[in-house]
């Protein structure tokens, strides 16, 4: 095959300008492709929110391995995000009451850099544009996916646009061997290609919802990580507390059910002052509030069997939210994109095609994280849910290691730290010294309230929150 054909054919289309989209598209650059990235939205050009990412006005933590994959994909991803005033953080420094009482935060762990998902997003297009073969189309809305004898044609109309007729939505088409679904939970797949058959649907809802705030500190705050309290069965109200850019701090609410935080001030406010520990009310005495609350209530973890049939199409990928999206209280949606992207990359350098084994591949990626989040779910739901094996047996041995953890056992909280962080597979849970640990009868010792926050109580005892004028 001659390079001019073999450069005609390597064009790629990605469906989808959100994160998973982004880095679907910066590994098919690394591997030689011509990409088009169509996304249905107009791209801000800063770091603004956008309708199509409607959990973008709450807290989001980047894993660690998340950030490592990132700079593999979008080299000087962290360093363009601190540059913009983003904060760094050591999470074994972050106060963190957990189900079974607060962690230790002597030991040092994994670092996360801590940011709006606006402005994550804003860096990561801005180094997207940055690489070659690269075009990106906002105000494309695809309305069809047809294969073709050489590939894929992707029918979409300009968002908005007009044709001399007066009529609306422009048509455009376009042409590739590859075609990647980053589209998200929306994702039209199975209306555009009913021939697939639909694909198996699993789903958990614990019916999550969340409430955010930014602010920014009325006076010094005595620690620079974020914080967290994370509540218990039944009505799992927690409260999430993030530095982030512009010296602001995104204070985020969650509950279950009936329990959900609510939309105004007042409510909100009232909601974190019910968690199981004041942390976050102190904390917030401390700040003055930016903006309004915001809630988002799609949580639900769903996944989807893409790949499973076996006359699947090549060159067709479902990658992020389109195939597998989780709770967004364990942070682990855009991480999850991120090691999706790099198994396309790694993929794509052996020479291998975009195939039925390559969506496989992906789709087990979501595996572990998987467990983890619909582990922790399933507490919250009805016990004649069925959880799967590999759910039960990381929610039931991970909760004796937790148990543990909030004891101060070293192992275990830097163990369970590492495969929550995905830098550790699960079978770290049974190192020898693990297993003889969580054989053992448990202490009765608890790990101390950080000293930090007693300091931050101290504070509001002496600085109360000026009263509102509306009060």
């Amino acid at each position: 095959m001659s390079r001019a054909v073999d450069a005609v054919e390597r064009r790629a289309v990605v469906i989808g300008g959100s994160l998973g989209g982004i880095f679907a598209a910066a590994a098919l650059s690394a591997g030689g492709w011509a990409v088009t990235l169509l996304e249905r939205d107009r791209l801000p050009a800063g770091a603004e929110h956008r309708r199509g990412v409607p959990q973008d006005r709450q807290a989001h933590i980047l894993l660690h391995r998340g950030l490592t994959a990132i700079e593999g994909l979008l080299p000087g991803f962290r360093a363009e995000l601190v540059a913009r005033d983003a904060v760094p953080f050591d999470t074994g420094r972050m106060p963190w009451l957990g189900e079974y009482g607060w962690l230790s935060t002597d030991v040092s762990s994994w670092e996360v850099v801590s940011a709006t998902r606006p402005l994550m997003d804003a860096v990561a297009r801005d180094l997207l544009r940055r690489l070659p073969r690269m075009t990106v189309r906002d105000g494309v809305r695809v309305t069809g996916l047809k294969p073709t004898p050489d590939g894929w044609r992707v029918c979409a109309e300009q968002v908005g646009a007009t044709d001399a007729d007066g009529r609306s939505g422009l048509l455009d088409d376009f042409a590739a061997s590859v075609v990647v679904d980053a589209s998200g939970r929306s994702s039209r797949l199975d209306h555009w290609l009913p021939t697939l058959g639909g694909a198996d649907e699993e789903v958990v809802d614990a019916m999550v919802g969340y409430a955010g705030r930014l602010h920014v500190a009325r006076r010094e705050i005595p620690f620079d990580t974020g914080l967290a309290i994370f509540g218990l069965v039944p009505d799992g109200a927690s409260g999430l507390a993030l530095p982030v850019e512009g010296g602001q701090w995104m204070i985020s609410a969650s509950g279950m059910g009936d329990s959900r935080p609510p939309r105004d001030s007042d409510g909100f406010e009232a909601f974190l002052a019910g968690l199981r520990d004041p942390a976050v009310t102190d904390l917030v005495s401390c700040l003055e509030p930016v903006g309004d609350v915001a809630v988002h209530r799609q949580t639900a973890n769903h996944r989807r069997a893409w790949g499973s049939r076996q006359d699947w199409p090549p060159g067709l990928l479902v990658v992020g939210d389109a195939l597998c999206s989780f709770n967004p209280i364990y942070g682990q949606g855009i991480t999850v994109a991120a090691l999706q992207a790099e198994l396309l990359r790694d993929h794509l350098s052996t020479g291998r095609p975009v195939d039925r084994r390559l969506q496989l591949t992906v789709r087990a990626a979501t595996d572990v994280p998987w467990a983890i989040s619909t582990g922790n779910d399933q507490k919250f739901l009805d016990q004649t849910i069925t959880a799967s094996r590999l759910s039960r047996l990381t929610s039931g041995y991970s909760s004796r290691l937790a148990r543990l953890g909030a004891t101060g056992h070293v192992r275990a909280g830097a163990t369970l730290s590492n495969i929550y962080h995905l830098m550790s597979p699960p079978s770290a849970l049974f190192h020898p010294a693990l297993l003889l640990a969580a054989a053992r009868p448990l202490s009765h010792r608890q790990l101390p309230r950080p000293a930090v926050l007693d300091e931050l109580s101290r504070r509001r005892r002496e600085h109360p929150p000026p009263a509102r004028a509306d009060a």
